[in-house]
């Protein structure tokens, strides 16, 4: 690392006196030009969060009304989702789990939502207030969950989920 640091010092040096500018004219270029790159790596972060934002959105819906393929797109094949009662499936337990029935969502209202992203991973936390109903009953749940998404591909992919009680 130190021999790469060197070598730029070197160039930002001799730079000015090879090409015959002022040293202040070169110091702003390079500033500009780090300015530049500073401004699109935010844009493109934007851009990631936003489409996380959407990616969770399909999620949800995709959770009322479950959909076998769109749940394999949505969720990374080392899925490890983690329910408030303790148990911990795969991505295969998990989708079989949605697509029989077993987890059986009617409403889902999510609040408090936090979304971070940093490089390709993402990070959410909210407030989970479902009703689901697993034959015969109907019950309200609330949780608070966590999500960690990776950025793979060009789409966002569910790695890990964890859930726990809040006390109605």
């Amino acid at each position: 690392m130190y021999p790469i640091l060197f070598v730029v010092l070197l160039i930002f040096i001799n730079f000015p006196i090879q090409f015959k500018i002022s040293t202040m004219k070169f110091i702003k270029f390079t500033f500009a030009i780090l300015l530049t790159l500073v401004a699109f790596g935010a844009k493109a972060q934007e851009k990631k969060e936003q489409k996380l934002i959407e990616t969770l959105e399909k999620f949800k819906l995709t959770l009322i009304d479950p959909n076998e393929s769109t749940l394999y797109t949505l969720t990374s094949p080392k899925l490890s989702y983690g329910h408030s009662a303790g148990a911990v499936e795969d991505q295969k337990t998990f989708i079989d789990n949605m697509v029989n029935g077993k987890s059986d969502f009617v409403t889902i209202n999510i609040a408090d939502q936090t979304v971070e992203v940093e490089g390709n991973m993402g990070y959410v936390r909210h407030t989970f207030n479902a009703v689901t109903s697993t034959d015969p009953k109907i019950a309200p749940i609330k949780l608070k969950i966590f999500y960690v998404w990776v950025f793979e591909a060009g789409a966002w992919k569910l790695r890990a989920r964890q859930a726990v009680k809040i006390l109605i």
